[in-house]
């Protein structure tokens, strides 16, 4: 023979305790009918006896033995005690409408044989208010939050030790970081002195080898995104175009050294060493713009062209001005690259030393497109590994100076996008 015995669930207010036994599961839900609903059931209830809580078992035992609760409810029932839900079928998203309802429709179960305990068994209620989150929300959200911490984690072991490593470069540097470390020229064998010389050359570099890939670049994307058919002939530009994206600087320096320096008989020049960065260049400025000009809708074209305008004008009145701020921000960062990279000049065009004017119009042009030219970068290099007796705090600075100059063009560029970004009006 078994009996019902009517309990809090486990993790409820009320804490469990003996309860009467019941002959029939007709005749517990019968007493939990008799319950009365708290006027707060967020707070504790002081006593179990005669109020009902938030979640309660109805618990299946052999005759004269004391309930166990052991395992998961076999079937869960959800109800707003408060009896302000629209009437539903017991399902957490669709809960009872109060106390009566949900005990007359187990009870309708019962009768059935559709709601049936065997020994050791349970059935739960529980207070599921209306348009609050249910158990599927809950843990959803808990996993939101937990990934959340995790990629806040992640975020952190990569941004910390940069803000580290460029925290203590600037340290190391600030002996020397001053307005004449930048002005002046390297002396005394560039033990000394400032690195005017090759900050020159690095804009040099960078200036002339953006005019020249910058509008090969642009007009390659306009041309294969706007105007090219999409055949095997363009996917293997494409193809061709991703590719050079990823070979790696030194064999763009062995490319140029050969192609510019020796086949177009430039020599080890500025135009040599500018030319093999505006290839190295070349992929990204493509990338970058092919992306610029797809994410302007397709809609903006078609309906420049059913009002009767051109190719050309579309593209000149709707399109290019809706993409420039992609466009842009692809052009600085190819800066930002050009200005970083060694292998491609080591062979082209980049010396140990050349002399330079220190004051006058000398200093600010000193290098020809046939002239051999310090970079920044290269000096750094340098100084590491070639020169002797140059002190810590002069190599820290010139580091401290280029990733100071790449971090003010990428500042530049973000800022540049956001501003340009915020006047779109789609």
């Amino acid at each position: 023979m078994k009996h019902y015995h009517v309990w809090p669930a486990p993790g409820s207010h009320a804490p469990a305790g003996e309860t009467e036994a019941f002959a029939t599961l007709e005749d517990a839900l019968a007493a939990v009918a008799q319950f009365e609903v708290p006027e707060d059931l967020e707070a504790p209830a002081a006593a179990a006896g005669g109020r009902i809580h938030t979640e309660f078992d109805i618990i299946c035992a052999e005759a004269g033995a004391a309930p166990r609760l052991r395992g998961r409810p076999v079937r869960r029932f959800f109800a707003d005690w408060k009896g302000n839900a629209t009437p539903g079928d017991g399902t957490e998203t669709s809960p009872w409408s109060g106390l009566p309802s949900a005990v007359e429709e187990l009870t309708a179960l019962a009768r059935k044989g559709e709601l049936v305990l065997r020994p050791g068994e349970r059935v739960r209620m529980a207070h599921r208010e209306l348009f609050t989150a249910t158990s599927l929300e809950r843990r959803k959200m808990l996993q939101e939050r937990i990934a959340r911490l995790a990629f806040a984690v992640m975020v952190a072991s990569l941004v910390i030790p940069v803000f580290a490593i460029i925290g203590y470069l600037f340290y190391r540097a600030a002996p020397v970081l001053s307005p004449s470390f930048i002005l002046e020229n390297p002396k005394n064998a560039m033990t000394a002195g400032g690195i005017w010389a090759p900050l020159v050359g690095t804009f040099y570099l960078a200036i002339i080898s953006l005019c020249i890939d910058a509008p090969i670049g642009i007009l390659a994307a306009i041309y294969l995104n706007e105007y090219a058919r999409d055949n095997w002939f363009t996917r293997m530009i494409n193809l061709a175009v991703v590719n050079l994206a990823g070979v790696p600087s030194i064999v763009h320096g062995l490319f140029g050294f050969g192609a510019f320096v020796l086949f177009a008989g430039m020599g080890k020049s500025v135009l040599a060493a500018s030319c093999t960065l505006a290839v190295m260049s070349l992929p990204v400025i493509i990338t970058s713009t092919r992306e610029a000009l797809a994410s302007v809708p397709m809609a903006f074209r078609e309906a420049c062209w059913n009002m009767g305008a051109t190719r050309w004008q579309t593209l000149r009145t709707i399109v290019l001005p809706n993409s420039l701020s992609g466009i842009l921000t692809g052009v600085i960062f190819e800066i930002c690259r050009t200005a970083g990279e060694t292998a491609p000049i080591l062979f082209t065009g980049a010396v140990f030393y050349t002399a330079v004017a220190d004051s006058g119009w000398a200093s600010f042009f000193p290098y020809g497109l046939n002239d051999t030219c310090m970079a920044l970068q290269y000096h750094l290099f340098t100084l590491a590994t070639q020169v002797v007796g140059v002190s810590e705090e002069l190599q820290y600075g010139t580091a401290a100076v280029l990733i100071g100059l790449t971090l003010v063009i990428n500042s530049v560029s973000i800022s540049l996008r956001i501003y340009l970004r915020s006047r779109k009006k789609w």
